[in-house]
């Protein structure tokens, strides 16, 4: 029978905290994965406090919460050639996608792994393209998704984007407070959340997430001039596909090995 459970990519932001608790009245178990890349990525430890109210609020064997190293990986999918990359696609393209793109193959993987058939992640409409938001990224980007969700269906593993039809983050930020979850200072209300002088702040270190903060530094056009990274979305889909075919699938395939990789989706398949 098919396992009633869910992957959750668990940053421990509003978005991602919001689903595992929403989730979590709904799936007999919420698994958390929250990855760690390397290259000045800190504080893996950060979210414990709202991991554990999760676990008051919806049981303990409900909630399970794993630290996923993807460094290997990371350096295959970004660091290998990001500089080239950097000079013709942009710093998000070259770096901050395929991040996202690593932790798809590590939350696939997780679920083949463990028998279980649909993950997730914190990706919504509010930071999708509209023109207008400073913190618009393009892993909310519509064609990004359906990328990963194709992708991911190759594997017999289901993506779904479940905020896309959802409330807004405010609704979301408000009720996880009213739960007795801990929030980042720069999440709530704060003018200029992205800027660089918030880095002499001693409340910008009470922090219940981990803390990227190489992306921090290449978005420094963003969060010291509030300039949005330009970038072709359709050449991204392109750059971005040919590494999940390429390095993620060889990723996958070497670590269950061949065989094992084909048994697994026969018996995926007949389910």
């Amino acid at each position: 029978m098919k396992k009633n459970e869910v992957v959750i990519q668990f940053s421990g932001g509003i978005d991602s905290l919001y689903l595992a608790y929403e989730l979590g009245k709904k799936y007999n178990k919420v698994h958390l994965l929250t990855f760690y890349k390397g290259y000045l990525h800190f504080g893996m430890n950060f979210s414990k406090p709202n991991v554990e109210n999760l676990k008051r609020l919806l049981g303990e064997d409900k909630v399970v919460y794993n630290l996923i190293n993807m460094k290997a990986l990371f350096k295959e999918m970004a660091v290998k050639g990001f500089w080239k990359n950097s000079k013709r696609f942009g710093n998000e393209t070259s770096w901050c996608i395929p991040c996202r793109a690593s932790m798809a193959v590590m939350s696939i993987l997780y679920a083949l792994e463990n028998g279980i058939y649909d993950y997730t992640d914190g990706a919504n409409w509010e930071q999708a393209p509209d023109g207008e938001k400073i913190i618009v990224t393009a892993d909310n980007f519509p064609e990004y998704l359906q990328l990963i969700k194709d992708y991911s269906k190759k594997y017999k593993v289901n993506y779904f984007s479940p905020l896309y039809e959802s409330n807004t983050r405010e609704e979301r930020r408000n009720l996880l407070l009213k739960l007795g979850f801990k929030i980042d200072w720069n999440s709530l209300d704060v003018e200029n959340p992205k800027s660089l002088k918030n880095l002499f702040k001693k409340d910008f270190y009470k922090r219940y997430q981990p803390m990227c903060i190489s992306g921090y530094l290449l978005h420094w056009k963003r969060n010291l001039f509030k300039k949005k990274e330009e970038f072709n979305i359709d050449e991204l889909v392109e750059f971005i596909r040919g590494k999940l075919e390429s390095i993620g699938d060889k990723y996958i395939k070497e670590y269950l090995g061949e065989d094992k990789l084909k048994e697994i989706l026969e018996k995926r398949e007949e389910i």
